[in-house]
Order: structure tokens, then sequence, then C-alpha cells
């Protein structure tokens, strides 16, 4: 929401806007004159509003909506408004339960060092144009897709990609998997065949899709760091100055050798993947290829270090669903060594945690010690046994033999002090406000020395 606020100002257009909290993103909105206020109240609603646009999480019942349709302005979703922008470009999406943001951000970077100067809207702040958006004069906009509300099929998509189907935003889905998935199917399908749609077989649910759509749609690309695909990346050798690794096209057998990025993990050599097909597609040259992803720096709150205090190294990460935070904590163990992972999770939305609950019980398996917080519930109401105390409980059954509970964020400096030693990396985990906490903390670390 806050880039498409951003582009309409950049355009001219009066943008206001209101949130529960403030965020790392506010004082950038302020400093642009966009007038940004806490919490959701009617008289926010004012006279001179000729349009409300609204994200999925937002209820009939907010204020704010029940505002604007007494006063008869017009509503649409924040799906709608991006769609609206796109219309003007030539659109390039990314879909997917995991990585999409990531993967915006490598593909717009792509884009930028190919002189193509893309539009782009993402989900996170890229640390190379230090903003989550950027208006340009190119013919290409690339946008991160939102699969929470099913919007993500509307959008007008030129060149798309998969990265995994996983089991999340059920809630919209009538907790049903299969409805979700028969959502990637229609935004596969729905893929111009003069275009490009980028699958990532080393997922099953997507590699079912493309078994089941290839024969009929021939504009699908294959990629994948484990098996036999269109576009394969090997030799993956990480170390504290990121990862390197050789690309190979199956098509016509060429190599890219030693690509190396500043990033961290498998999973960030399977998002580059998808740049690089989409590059291959727009002809842009390997030495550009090359360039663009020594040149990206990673996304704001995507395994971010705040900071490090004693040798201790404190990482800020916005893995929120399960197979996120087990893939993040992979890539903490290959930098530790014989060092301790730590991490400190603050489960997402009591729906998330029920609708995966085993899954969040398993997701630490990484981590040395797992600190759990209370659940931050993004305004929804509690469900029945699905409490930090039982997804503790599930942890230790499941195996986890050093779990521990936090009771108030103020006690987190303490806890990391009394069991992290050099060498070890505290990942704090969340989409909520586990960041302040992570931002915080190498302060509070080192005034408890």
């Amino acid at each position: 929401m806050s880039a498409l606020a951003l582009i309409l100002n950049k355009i001219g257009i009066a943008v206001q806007g209101s949130d529960l909290s403030e965020n790392y993103l506010t004082q950038t909105l302020r400093d642009r004159g966009i007038n940004y206020v806490v919490g959701h109240d009617a008289q926010n609603i004012t006279d001179d509003i000729k349009l409300i646009v609204e994200t999925s999480i937002i209820k009939p019942t907010n204020p704010e909506i029940l505002a604007a349709k007494e006063k008869n302005i017009p509503i649409i979703t924040r799906a709608q408004l991006l769609a609206m922008v796109m219309s003007e470009h030539v659109g390039i999406t990314i879909a997917g339960t995991h990585g999409k943001t990531s993967t915006t951000a490598i593909t717009s970077l792509m884009l930028e060092i190919a002189g193509m100067d893309p539009t782009i809207i993402n989900g996170g702040v890229i640390n190379y144009f230090k903003s989550n958006q950027k208006i340009g004069n190119g013919k290409y906009l690339v946008a991160e897709s939102d699969e929470s509300d099913g919007s993500f099929v509307t959008l007008p998509t030129f060149i798309g990609a998969v990265t995994n189907i996983e089991p999340e935003h059920l809630e919209y889905y009538s907790n049903n998997f299969e409805k979700q998935k028969s959502y990637f199917e229609r935004y596969i399908a729905q893929i111009s065949q003069e275009g490009l749609c980028v699958l990532c077989i080393d997922d099953l649910e997507v590699e079912k899709l493309y078994n089941k759509l290839k024969n009929n749609h021939k504009n699908l690309v294959t990629y994948s760091i484990k098996k036999a695909a269109d576009l394969t990346a090997s030799n993956i050798r990480a170390d504290v100055n990121g990862i390197t690794f050789d690309v190979k096209f199956a098509k016509d057998g060429r190599e890219i050798k030693d690509l190396h990025m500043s990033a961290y993990g498998l999973h960030n050599a399977s998002n580059a993947l998808v740049a690089i097909a989409i590059a291959d597609f727009l002809k842009i040259s390997d030495d550009k290829i090359r360039e663009a992803l020594a040149s990206f720096s990673g996304v704001k709150r995507r395994f971010t270090k705040t900071g490090e205090v004693n040798g201790v190294t404190i990482i800020d990460d916005y893995g929120h669903h399960p197979t996120e935070i087990s893939t993040t904590l992979k890539a903490a163990r290959q930098l530790v060594g014989k060092h301790q992972v730590i991490l400190v999770l603050q489960p997402h939305k009591f729906t998330r945690v029920h609708d995966l609950f085993q899954e969040f019980c398993h997701c630490a398996n990484d981590a040395d010690i797992a600190i759990v917080a209370d659940i931050y519930s993004a305004g929804q109401q509690p469900i029945a046994d699905i409490t930090q105390d039982s997804l503790i409980a599930g942890m230790k059954k499941a195996g986890h033999k050093n779990v521990l509970k936090l009771n108030n964020e103020t006690e987190l400096a303490a806890l990391i002090k009394a069991n992290a030693k050099p060498g070890d990396i505290v990942l704090v985990s969340g989409a909520g406000t586990s960041t302040y906490w992570a931002n915080k903390l190498p302060e509070q670390l080192q005034n408890l020395q």
C-alpha cells in the first residue's frame, strides 16, 4: 500500500492513509507530504476524499469503510488500484507463497541494470533503490502480487512467475487448499502465450500444475536448484560474503559461471533463477545478468543485520510462515558453523498458527534455542487452544529440546545475554512488531554489559 501511495503522490495525486501503528515506512510517507494517521477512525474520512483503497485484511465493519459507504465514496481494493497502474505498462508479476519480495527485487534490479528503467512496486524496501517503489520511464512494470485475497489473478500480467504454493491465507479460500491452488492455476493460464511464466518445479504443487498445463501452454519455463529443468543453478557455495553459483540453460546448453550475490541461503539462488529466466526472455546479456546479481544488496527485513554486540549478530527477518522461518534458519545455520542459531519467533495471526500448527511446531528444528513470543493478532480474534503456551508445548512435543517463553519483549535482551555466545546469530522473525525488537536489541544488549 505504501508503494502505491508513494507512486500516486509522485504523479501529483493527493494521498492520505491510516494504519494501526507506526512502522519503518511511516516517516518516509510523511517526508513526502502524505498524511499518515495512526488508528482507524470515521473522522479520517473527510468530504474531500474521492476514493478509498482497502487491503484484504480490512473488515466491512471498519469505521473508515462504514464512513466511506455513508458518504457514497467509491471503495476499491489494493489489487484494483495496482491493476489500474499496471494497465499503462507491460506487467511483470511475481506470485507464490514465499520469496515474492526478494524475487521481485532481484527481477527489478535486473531490468534496471539492463537500462530498461522499470516502474517497481514491491512489498519491501529494496536496498539498491532505498525504496519499495520507483517510477520509471520504461515500458515494464515489475510488481509483487498478493495471494491473500485471490486478487493476483486479475493483474494484467505479460510475464509472471510462481515461486511455490503452500497453504496460506486459507481464511480467504474457505479453508480449502484445493481452492487456493486453483487460483494459481488461473494465474498461470491467463498469461499471454506470447509472454512468459516461470515456474519452480522444486515445489511439488507447482510441478503438478506445470505437468497439467504444459501441453497447452508453451510459454512455461521451469527452474530448479535440485533437478533437471529449463534453467538450473548448481555448484552453490556460501560464505560470509553471500552465495556463488553456476547457471545452465537447457535449451542451448549455455552456462554462466560463478554468479555472485550478497545474499544468503539456497532459496536466494532459486529466487535469482526467476530473474535470470526473465532476463533471458527479454534478451538481457549475460554480462548484465552478472552485474545485476552482484549489485543486489538485499531487501529490508529479509535477513537484515541490525547490529553486533560482543560477537553476537542480530538479524531482523520478515518470515512468518513456517517454511519461511525454516528456510531462513537453514541459511543462518550455513553461516555459524559450530556456533548457535537462536530464533526469536513472534507468531503472526491466530488463523495462520491454527491452520499450520504442526508446521509451526517443527519450523525451529535448525535453531539451537527457540524463544517464542505471544501471537501477534493482526486484528484477529483469538482461537481456542491456539496460544503462545500451546505452541511452545507443541514444539517441545515435536522434539525441540530448548524452547523458551518470552513473557514480555522487555525481557528479550536479558534472555539473549544469558544464552548467546560470541559467533552466535540471533534471528528475530515475524511480521508484527518483532522488527522493532530486532532494531532495539543491539543497544539493549550493549546497555547490559
